[in-house]
């Protein structure tokens, strides 16, 4: 879609790279910048109200984690979705957040437990309001939570990479996860954290992720035959 001519909320000088940084990523994951389009420095500056340095800055840094595509003199675009970095990312995130369940709820703190339940009612929120880049958000919050938990900075800092391709799948499809359905297993997942079984939150994730990437291979791969002769795992 058409960027918009200018912001209404000017972007403040402090961090501006940072700030820069945000509104792009967010302008990518909630679709305000669709897949494939160009992005031009003087149509970012009048967006945006700032120089050219920021932004180009903003923009490397996008595409260190796979939102955006850079090349020399010919163009620098969001990058098109790509759907088997999409299934590997998904695949592997789930794997991560399993662990992360099964090694980090039996230790929880309280505040880790009352930020997930707030992530949950947040879940809950979007999903009534059918609110896609708010419910991804949510939910990436949720897990993001349990992964810190642990103090395993390798482990949160790899599923927190793989966060824009997550998000990008729930911005992009209609029912990735089976919207109406993600709050409940959410909250079965906040009690087990609250009961500090670590064995049945990593069961409930499990399923969760199951039952997503079989979804995302039936809706949205084409040909079923090369995933079972080279499957991700």
């Amino acid at each position: 879609m058409p960027l918009p001519v200018s912001d209404t909320a000017p972007v403040e000088r402090r961090l501006l790279r940072d700030v820069v940084y945000n509104r792009l990523y967010e302008g990518i994951l909630d679709g305000t910048l669709e897949p494939g389009e160009t992005l031009l420095d003087e149509k970012l500056t009048a967006w945006l109200g700032v120089s050219r340095t920021p932004i180009r800055e903003a923009l490397m840094k996008l595409a260190d984690i796979g939102l955006v595509e850079m090349a020399p003199n010919r163009y620098t675009r969001v990058a098109p979705i790509d759907l088997k970095a999409i299934d590997e990312a998904i695949y592997t995130t789930g794997l991560l957040h399993e662990h992360a369940a099964r090694a980090n709820v039996p230790e929880l703190e309280n505040a880790v437990v009352t930020r997930l339940d707030k992530a949950q009612k947040e879940v809950k929120k979007a999903a009534k309001a059918r609110d896609l880049p708010a419910l991804g958000r949510a939910f990436n919050d949720f897990f993001l939570e349990l992964t810190r938990a642990g103090g395993n900075d390798v482990l949160a800092s790899v599923s927190d990479g793989l966060s824009p391709q997550l998000l990008r799948y729930i911005s992009v499809w209609e029912t990735p996860f089976g919207i109406d359905d993600l709050p409940g297993a959410l909250a079965g997942i906040l009690a087990a954290a609250k009961d500090r079984d670590g064995q049945k939150a990593g069961d409930l994730v499990k399923d969760l992720y199951a039952g997503t990437l079989t979804q995302f291979l039936e809706d949205y791969r084409r040909r079923d035959a090369d995933i079972t002769k080279t499957p991700v795992f």
